[in-house]
């Protein structure tokens, strides 16, 4: 199966490594440094779960008119991003190609759907991995969480989505192609967009959260007024989503932030405020639900 990763940061470079690692027509896009690192000395992956090793794929370009039609695209940029990703991949993708946005929001199938003019098969699609760009050309991925969800929202099959399952497990990448993803992706936005908003709103990290009971509540109420609005969206989420999320961050450890507040902290960076912060407030008034908490974070960074 010909599978194309797009943005060899550091979610790409997780996927498309331990794919090329294990299997062949693979193509990575890829521009700057990184194409360039990557077309002389390969891309090197140092993973605690998947080892350390480097990779050759079948082709790193820019020009994906080098590559032709694939049965996969997998798009791991800054959701900022996703729309001249759709763009420049166009001439890679026709209508039996699938595509997966692996990016931080919720729904992301519905404007990659948009940007790609209904061309291809869109998955909606969420990972957990604790990644990150050391350089051009090397990435690196700490702990043995390394997990994928994916699948459409009307949760019909596709032969080519069971075998990319097949093919990231036999890479070590645990991966479910699931008939009912909005509930997984769901689950991850409300705890990625909660933590993003108590670190950016009280602009503090995890143990600065853990010492004041303000700020406990804080995550706590983010947490739900997502949950509802989750709800309210129809998504079947399991009743105890912020009872899990609130025992999980209470183990984060010193100094742990997001990337959006880390990103947010620097004020010439491009950042995911909209897709993240933003997407909520957008469904919270397309539901009718009430966000005083996630608003106050809203109206602090508003236009970034």
């Amino acid at each position: 199966m010909k599978i194309a990763v797009l943005g060899m940061g550091a979610i790409g470079g997780v996927v498309g490594g331990a794919l090329a690692k294990n299997f062949g027509d693979i193509y990575f896009i890829a521009r700057g440094k990184s194409l360039e690192a990557i077309k002389n000395n390969g891309l090197t992956i140092e993973s605690d779960k998947l080892g350390t090793f480097n990779v050759k794929p079948t082709c790193v370009t820019h020009k994906v008119e080098d590559i032709g039609i694939v049965d996969v695209l997998i798009i791991a940029t800054k959701s900022y991003g996703l729309e001249e990703a759709c763009k420049q991949c166009a001439p890679i993708i026709d209508k039996s190609t699938v595509v997966i946005p692996l990016l931080n929001g919720v729904a992301v199938s519905d404007e990659a759907e948009a940007f790609l003019n209904n061309v291809g098969k869109v998955a909606d699609g969420c990972i957990y991995a604790f990644s990150s760009l050391e350089e051009p050309g090397r990435t690196k991925h700490i702990g043995e969480l390394c997990h994928i969800d994916f699948g459409f929202k009307d949760g019909h099959t596709n032969e080519k989505c069971v075998e990319l399952a097949k093919m990231l497990n036999k890479s070590g990448i645990e991966t479910v192609f699931s008939n009912d993803i909005m509930v997984p992706v769901w689950v991850k936005y409300i705890m990625m967009c909660g933590n993003s908003a108590v670190f950016s709103y009280f602009e503090c990290s995890a143990d600065i959260v853990h010492a004041s009971k303000e700020k406990m509540k804080y995550i706590e109420d983010v947490y739900t007024e997502l949950y509802t609005i989750g709800k309210a969206k129809g998504v079947n989420l399991p009743s105890d989503v912020v009872e899990k999320h609130m025992a999980v961050f209470k183990d984060l450890p010193v100094g742990a932030i997001t990337s959006l507040y880390r990103d947010l902290k620097q004020p010439e960076n491009k950042t995911e405020f909209e897709a993240v912060i933003g997407k909520g407030i957008r469904l919270a008034k397309e539901t009718g639900v009430k966000v005083p908490c996630l608003n106050a974070v809203y109206q602090k960074y508003k236009g970034r």
